[in-house]
């Protein structure tokens, strides 16, 4: 009988504990506050809700915590901050929408914008800009809303995470856009997504932090502020499918800033390290688009010199989509030694006569055309052509021009892509084939994959006679305009016995 009753208040207990942790599962999370409303020309303090909520404390008070993805604010009972005339006179109150805007924000991502939707008849107004119907902004710290006129400066936003920053200093960027959570970063800088405060339209800004030792070698006519413009006007006016648009640079003393559009699908590396290898046809199609890029910006006088996958971006995750070379207007801002060696570290993609001089000798754009070859080994095999892993140092490696196929992947592989390879890795530029030569290479006069990529960049792809040559300030820059490299030919090796 004890037994019995023991075993009944054992079942007693754990039933209630039961019903206790039920209870407790059942009560919504509490996140923690990513920002306040405070009452700025509103009486706050007689502001509540008719219905019980999370989000607003039924206590007076002049502050609302926003805690949850959405807060309502109008004249509607769902509202979660109902406005009646305890709030407004009625003359200014008949002018409020039943549900006149809403905040939101994303919950699982603490970095990402605070949105305002305006879904009112008569306005609401963001520092005194109007939003729109049906449209929507993004919140700053210290922003003030104003309701049914710019007049009526009803709140003020705070941002609970604003001493939170990143390391961006630039107060024009600051000003005109929320810096949002880290993309990426390595040896070539930091990037950053982006927002722009007033469209909410997506952007990725890369910060690269310069060498001070360099920069003071750097000369005073490049530091000009009319050149300096000058040469940001000409990278914001490129206008290929294949070439990453640049909407903003900010050139301060100590950092690069370049506002880019943003791609969803990451990077080219990326992508081959989640894959192993990319099948021929993916690398044909991906190659294809980076020889039409490099083609324009040749022509519209700028060499790249820093071709590799992690500059290479695409605009999805499908097997076949749209690419863009970016980074190709670093080395305007950048002193090139900095950016050769300093800032990006091992250069496995760089060309060798580049490597001859260490960067500062004589070169021309076939520097650009040895670094496509390098991407498209690294595509098809999924390693590297040069690596210290393979005996000797990797500069040697290139300076020789001597790599292997070594992976088994490269039975797969057609003979007409590694001629193309071998053909593109050769150590001499001036029997290197150029652009248009790529281009007119039988394994790119694939119909199926021209019309893949015309599709895709929406425009024809009718291989052209090569236009002029004219000389640019990047030719002067990159010494160019030299019809003959200084790097003369290697002699030929003696076979071993």
């Amino acid at each position: 009988m004890a037994n019995s009753e023991a075993i009944l208040d054992t079942q007693t207990a754990t039933q209630t504990q039961m019903t206790q942790d039920t209870a407790l599962e059942s009560q919504p999370i509490e996140h923690p506050s990513y920002g306040q409303l405070l009452g700025k020309h509103v009486k706050m303090k007689s502001l509540g809700t008719k219905i019980p909520t999370f989000y607003v404390s039924r206590a007076p008070s002049i502050i609302y915590d926003l805690r949850h993805s959405e807060f309502k604010v109008g004249r509607e009972g769902t509202c979660h901050l109902i406005l009646d005339e305890d709030n407004l006179p009625p003359s200014k109150l008949c002018r409020i929408s039943k549900h006149h805007f809403t905040i939101k924000k994303d919950l699982n991502d603490t970095t990402s914008p605070t949105y305002i939707h305006d879904h009112s008849r008569n306005g609401t107004y963001v520092n005194g800009r109007l939003i729109g119907p049906n449209k929507c902004m993004i919140l700053k710290h210290n922003d003030i809303i104003s309701i049914a006129g710019v007049s009526i400066r009803a709140f003020v936003y705070y941002d609970l995470r604003y001493s939170m920053q990143t390391d961006i200093k630039a107060k024009e960027l600051l000003d005109r856009y929320h810096v949002g959570r880290k993309l990426g970063s390595g040896a070539c800088g930091t990037v950053y997504l982006l927002h722009d405060t007033v469209s909410c339209q997506p952007y990725a800004m890369k910060h690269v932090a310069k060498d001070p030792l360099n920069e003071r070698s750097r000369p005073k006519f490049l530091n000009d502020p009319l050149r300096v413009m000058n040469e940001v006007n000409i990278m914001k006016n490129l206008d290929h499918p294949c070439v990453i648009k640049m909407h903003d640079i900010v050139d301060k003393p100590d950092s690069v800033y370049m506002v880019l559009e943003y791609m969803k699908g990451g990077d080219l590396l990326s992508r081959i390290i989640s894959k192993g290898f990319l099948p021929e046809k993916t690398a044909k199609l991906f190659f294809l688009q980076m020889c039409h890029a490099v083609k324009y910006l040749h022509e519209q006088g700028i060499t790249h010199r820093d071709l590799k996958p992690d500059n290479i971006l695409l605009e999805d995750h499908n097997e076949y989509t749209l690419l863009k070379v970016s980074d190709f207007g670093l080395s305007k801002f950048v002193r090139k030694n900095s950016v050769m060696r300093t800032i990006c570290g091992t250069p496995l993609y760089v060309a060798p006569e580049v490597l001859q001089t260490g960067g500062r000798g004589s070169y021309t754009r076939k520097v650009d055309i040895w670094s496509l070859g390098v991407v498209l080994f690294t595509m098809l095999s999924g390693t590297l052509p040069f690596s210290d892993e393979y005996g000797s140092p990797a500069v040697e490696q290139i300076k020789r021009g001597h790599f292997k196929m070594r992976h088994s992947v490269w039975k797969q592989v057609s003979s007409l892509a590694k001629k193309l390879i071998y053909d593109i890795l050769n150590v001499n530029p001036h029997s290197r084939p150029s652009i248009d030569t790529l281009l007119q290479s039988s394994w790119l006069r694939d119909p199926d994959i021209v019309g893949r990529a015309e599709q895709l960049m929406k425009i024809s792809l009718r291989v052209e006679e090569p236009a002029p040559k004219r000389t640019t300030t990047s030719d002067v820059e990159n010494n160019n305009t030299s019809p003959v490299s200084s790097f003369a030919p290697p002699s030929k090796r003696k076979r071993r016995l």
